[in-house]
């Protein structure tokens, strides 16, 4: 099952928040109750140089609860993907600004479909288990930051323009419906939420990465300069990295080995 990123790289999640709050687990004074502790004095009587920490520590034990854990993370998802929004804003209050997709009509999906993870971020699903760990955290970092280094160049013209209009707007309606099948079941980092089988991911096992990579050859194709061939290429080994590790995680769980067993594709049906 697969977690979302589309070309512009959407997407904090309570994952991360974990790696946080195991930071406290050094800390003897929040979990030894016989350890000297400034957590335990109340705040009006402690100096004001040792506030600060005070402050700290309690908001590292309270992340320590998994409800509060989980909320945290999906406030901040939420805020991503709201944060997303903000170039449209910003394109509407301009008559001369252009939006992120050369088609209006994608621009439109783009914006609807923020608009919409946005809310099912703040009523995630909680993972039964996750990945968190340099490796995951990297390819994921990777493939989210390189495909938002492409960058808008001399725009193709003719027929090349108006296929390149067509695939993009292909890539983020496919990529919008597999974020809807995939539901309140999708976050960053690697972890299991339950298996997702439905709709797209009856073909394939990844097909929101699937809507990216049709999305930005589109873009490529409407901007076909060096440097966005470059980004592109340079980012393919890091998704396939991050598909690895999510299958790596995802192959403990019986329901996904069975699922993986009747869905042999990962991103394109009869090839890969």
């Amino acid at each position: 099952m697969e977690l979302e990123g589309a070309r512009t790289g959407w997407m904090g999640t309570n994952e991360l928040v974990e790696a946080t709050a195991s930071v406290t687990a050094a800390m003897p004074a929040a979990t030894d109750p016989e350890a000297p502790s400034i957590l335990s004095k109340p705040e009006a009587e402690l100096p004001r140089s040792t506030r600060l920490p005070h402050v700290l520590g309690n908001v590292c034990l309270a992340l320590r609860s998994t409800r509060i854990r989980n909320t945290f993370g999906n406030i901040c998802l939420a805020l991503l993907f709201f944060t997303a929004l903000l170039p449209f804003f910003f394109t509407a209050a301009s008559p001369t600004a252009k939006g992120q997709y050369h088609s209006p009509l994608a621009n439109d999906i783009f914006l609807a479909g923020a608009v919409l993870m946005g809310v099912l971020s703040l009523v995630r699903v909680p993972p039964r288990s996750s990945m968190v760990n340099l490796r995951s955290i990297l390819a994921t970092a990777a493939m989210m930051t390189i495909p938002v280094l492409m960058r808008p160049g001399i725009s193709a013209t003719g027929l090349l323009f108006d296929l390149a209009i067509a695939i993009e707007l292909i890539g983020i309606a496919f990529t919008q419906i597999s974020r809807i099948y995939l539901g309140r079941r999708f976050g960053l980092l690697p972890a299991n939420r339950g298996i997702v089988s439905g709709g797209p991911f009856r073909w394939m096992r990844h097909p929101i990465y699937s809507g990216w990579l049709v999305l930005t050859i589109g873009y490529l194709m409407a901007y076909p300069t060096p440097r966005n061939i470059g980004m592109l290429f340079l980012s393919l080994p890091f998704l396939v990295w991050r598909m690895d590790l999510e299958e790596e995680h995802l192959n403990e769980d019986p329901e996904y080995r069975a699922y993986a067993a009747k869905t042999p594709y990962r991103l394109i049906p009869r090839i890969y």
